[in-house]
């Protein structure tokens, strides 16, 4: 998959097969609930990528977001009789801008190893690949990197 060159020295732009070139994404003014729908749509993803007309990355809110959220207003967490009222009354109407968070993207030109990182340290299982002027153009799923990469662990005794 990598044409035998070590970790270290791949980058983004190597993985190409590996981009999932059309990621959930909605736009800044849209609600939970077409962020929801644009998941679904996209099983493999755990992120929904939030853009502007122009579809530049403008943030993500991920499936971890969207679960605290609904934890919030089902009344997993405090005043719970109050939150699913508030759960009712709202239906999950409120916008992706609320609840977004910026997202850490990558190009191709980035190394894999640095997307690693940011994977690991940022708790996401995806990273939002865009080109030069910020434009989404695509996700790096991590499921994928591990199956593409599970030479690195060497062989069964």
């Amino acid at each position: 998959m990598f044409s035998g060159k070590p970790f270290s020295a791949l980058k983004v732009a190597d993985a190409h097969e590996l981009i999932n070139s059309r990621p959930p994404t909605v736009q800044k003014s849209a609600n939970l609930r077409n962020a929801i729908d644009a998941l679904l749509a996209h099983p493999l993803s755990r992120a929904v990528y939030v853009i502007d007309t122009e579809g530049n990355l403008a943030g993500v809110v991920t499936v971890e977001t969207l679960l605290k959220h609904v934890g919030y207003r089902a009344g997993v967490r405090e005043n719970s009789a109050k939150a699913y009222i508030a759960l009712l009354r709202d239906s999950l109407k409120d916008g992706v801008e609320q609840v977004m968070r910026r997202a850490k993207a990558v190009t191709e030109e980035t190394p894999l190893k640095d997307v690693l990182f940011i994977m690991l340290d940022e708790h996401v299982n995806d990273v939002p690949v865009v080109d030069d002027s910020y434009k989404l153009v695509g996700e790096l799923i991590g499921l994928e990197m591990i199956t593409a990469a599970k030479d690195l662990f060497g062989s069964e005794p």
